[in-house]
């Protein structure tokens, strides 16, 4: 019999290629993170979402980020005090940088520190004050600030699982197909990511500020009559 037809025929071919750009997988990645945080809402996710973000500044940045802020602090500190003092800033000293970046933690002892803080953070999330359902109808702004936690957490999950791959590909060499080919693919956002975590921080200090009677407080539906 002959099977030359099969090629004639898209639904009888004996193999399927699949193309999926890194970017489309980030981009389902978040999907499903912003799909989980709507649904069980921020409180469920948010000492997660936290913890990720850690462990992302530490581990993954190397902790320069924060070296960057403290250093930042403390130099501006004695134009901080002139100000508040009533003087001119401009006529004061700055300090030196108070810590450098020179040392690097190896590639192996930041990913297993960096797995580390988030299993830490997930067993610790059911046992946070703040943890419990948020439905819309009490908390409006609950699934809206579930959608970007989970985006947001799923974004450093697989940022810092691209960032890893490439210093362990600068060390040991790349890993073969399928792992090897999408962690390469996975575009590089690292540039963005300390402007999405500033911004999250912002809006849970705002929360904290207006509605910190209730941050602690687990809202609970209304009795039924």
């Amino acid at each position: 019999m002959n099977d030359e037809w099969l090629t004639l025929i898209p639904l009888a071919q004996t193999t399927l290629t699949l193309d999926i750009s890194g970017t489309t997988i980030l981009l389902i990645l978040m999907a499903l993170g912003a799909y989980i945080g709507h649904m069980r809402g921020v409180r469920a996710i948010l000492t997660v979402a936290l913890g990720t973000i850690a462990a992302y500044l530490v581990c993954v940045q190397g902790g320069d980020l924060i070296v960057q802020v403290i250093n930042r602090f403390w130099q501006n500190s004695p134009k901080l005090v002139a100000f508040a003092a009533g003087q001119d800033p401009g006529a004061v000293a700055a300090f030196d940088p108070l810590l450098t970046t020179d040392l690097q933690v190896p590639l192996f002892f930041r990913f297993i520190f960096f797995i580390a803080l988030v299993a830490i953070s997930w067993f610790f999330n059911k046992r946070s004050k703040w943890y419990g359902g948020s439905p819309a109808k009490h908390e409006p702004l609950a699934p809206v600030l579930g959608v970007f936690s989970g985006a947001l957490t799923a974004l450093l999950w697989a940022n810092a699982a691209g960032l890893f791959y490439d210093e362990y590909v600068s060390i040991m060499g790349p890993l073969g197909y399928p792992v090897g080919t999408v962690l390469s693919s996975l575009p590089d956002l690292s540039q963005f990511v300390p402007s999405l975590i500033v911004v999250f921080i912002l809006v849970l200090v705002l929360i904290l500020v207006f509605y910190m009677p209730r941050i602690l407080t687990v809202p609970e539906p209304p009795k039924k009559s």
